[in-house]
């Protein structure tokens, strides 16, 4: 961490000039609009973390599963990577909820996540810069195979196949139809939102540096930060992807924006999707502990 503290300080201070003006040329209304798509795109997670645990047989209320789920996120900026998926565990318990079927839906909440951006990334990024779609028609052929992967046979045959791996006998886990096209849906909506989080962002800096917005900004941000935060995502040991994002990000639009621009725009959005988990995990937090307080409340009531 105290290594990537300090390439960025040391980035920041080479590009200073560029840095200066792309921070002058992002509006306050421009950051409060980028933070409230970010809430949003890192809410609905959250659903379908519930979703899946309600489709294995473990229905919750509503506040009580989104506060566990909320909650352990904040884990995930401890270096490591397990400790969202160790906190998620430990809180299902107070649900009742088996920790065995708490980590699969965990797991599958990531898996889904991470081919939901990558197909996101596959349909986004040839066509956000003319040359990605004649130099990178052949990424079009990973679609079908990441699409084969949402298969519900196919959940049924790599989650088996996790469980072997990491020597935790299980059954497969089987999906209907239903709930893994909702799922999908709801981490597609995601990926858009957080993408746009950053376009919103982005799209002052190319106007700054360009001397008018690209028209493929947008595309170019939601699927280079898609790519971004899996790359993010599989460095373990960088708490949330720290460093290794904002270096996705860099070279994602290295084509289009110099990186003191860019690195400016990647740590700002690093800033606003931690205030983004911070007040989720707040909000849902307090909103929960209010519903479980109010009818012990009105029983002391009563009583009197």
């Amino acid at each position: 961490m105290v290594a990537v503290v300090v390439a960025i300080g040391v980035l920041l201070w080479q590009q200073r000039t560029v840095v200066a003006s792309s921070l002058a040329a992002i509006p306050p209304l421009s950051v409060a609009v980028s933070l409230l798509l970010g809430i949003v795109g890192a809410a609905l997670p959250g659903l379908v973390w519930r979703g899946l645990l309600i489709d294995q047989g473990h229905p919750t209320r509503a506040l009580e599963g989104l506060r566990a789920f909320f909650l352990a996120q904040l884990g995930k900026y401890l270096p490591g990577g397990v400790w969202s998926l160790v906190a998620q565990v430990s809180l299902a318990r107070d649900m009742r909820i088996p920790a065995r079927q708490a980590a699969v839906a965990t797991f599958l909440t990531i898996a889904l996540s991470i081919v939901s951006a990558l197909v996101l990334a596959v349909i986004t990024l040839p066509f956000a810069l003319p040359g990605l779609l004649a130099a990178y028609v052949w990424v079009f052929l990973l679609a079908p195979a990441l699409l084969l992967l949402l298969h519900p046979r196919a959940v049924a045959w790599w989650s088996a196949a996790a469980f072997r791996l990491l020597r935790r006998p299980g059954a497969a886990v089987r999906l209907s139809w239903a709930v893994l096209l909702r799922s999908c849906a709801l981490l597609v909506l995601s990926w858009l939102l957080l993408g746009l989080h950053l376009a919103v962002l982005v799209r002052h800096v190319a106007a700054a540096e360009n001397g008018g917005a690209a028209e493929h900004v947008r595309l170019l941000a939601i699927g280079v930060f898609a790519l971004a935060w899996v790359a993010g995502f599989l460095v373990v040991v960088a708490p949330a992807g720290a460093g290794v994002r904002e270096a996705a990000l860099v070279l994602g639009f290295a084509a289009v924006l110099p990186a003191g621009a860019v690195l400016v725009v990647a740590v700002l959005s690093r800033v606003l999707l931690i205030l983004a988990d911070i007040v989720l995990a707040a909000v849902v937090g307090l909103a929960a502990r209010a519903t479980r307080t109010a009818p012990d409340a009105m029983h002391r009531r009563g009583q009197s």
